[in-house]
């Protein structure tokens, strides 16, 4: 009887725990990594990000957690679910992007459909659509470049109007650097370069049209 009990103790504890495990993927700054999730979904993680979710539970519900960046292509399935602060994304199977940074957030379409939720507002996007939400504001955009916001897996960075100041924290973590520089409000920085080039080249080519010089510290 009481070995009954005990192995029944055992194997409750067992499955609580396995129940709670969870698996968590960082790309350090100046790294990128390529994970591949139970279902074999594929996840792209940009520098100084992070990608949570629980394996034991993956049959029953697909849900991850991410802070940072990260291209997804997902499995045909049930509902995939992915959590980054107060947002949320839920897909069957496609393919997309997502930033999520303090003060911003932004998820771009690539293939099939993706809903997303933010701040208690839900929005579909189809392909070649984004939702940025920056500072309090929703924007959707529509028939745009989806390619241009994953050119980061191959090391090319494409910026659009981007204010400065997320420009040289995007350079900070694909260089695991820091830079130094005062660098006033509203300046909108629009152009690319490639991981290949050196950090100092580019911030030199980023500051001379406003006449910032930067430093490396």
């Amino acid at each position: 009887k009481y070995a009954a009990v005990l192995l029944a103790a055992i194997i409750l504890t067992g499955s609580v725990i396995s129940q709670s495990y969870t698996v968590t993927e960082i790309a350090k700054r100046g790294s990128h990594l390529a994970v591949t999730l139970p279902d074999g979904s594929k996840v792209n993680l940009n520098a100084d990000s992070r990608l949570t979710y629980k394996p034991y539970l993956w049959i029953i519900s697909r849900n991850v957690e991410l802070e940072g960046e990260a291209f997804f292509e997902v499995k045909q399935g049930k509902r995939f679910s992915v959590k980054s602060n107060q947002n949320k994304v839920n897909v069957l199977g496609t393919s997309f992007n997502i930033f999520s940074r303090p003060g911003n957030y932004r998820v771009t379409c690539l293939t099939g459909k993706v809903k997303v939720t933010t701040h208690n507002e839900t929005t579909t996007l189809a392909p070649d659509m984004q939702l940025t939400y920056h500072n309090g504001k929703l924007t959707i955009k529509e028939n745009i470049n989806a390619g241009q916001s994953i050119g980061w897996i191959e090391d090319k960075f494409v910026f659009e109007g981007v204010p400065l100041v997320e420009v040289i924290n995007e350079i900070e973590r694909q260089y695991d650097i820091r830079v130094k520089a005062d660098i006033p409000p509203g300046h909108v920085y629009t152009g690319n370069f490639s991981r290949a080039t050196k950090p100092d080249m580019i911030l030199e080519i980023i500051g001379k049209p406003f006449g910032i010089k930067f430093s490396i510290e």
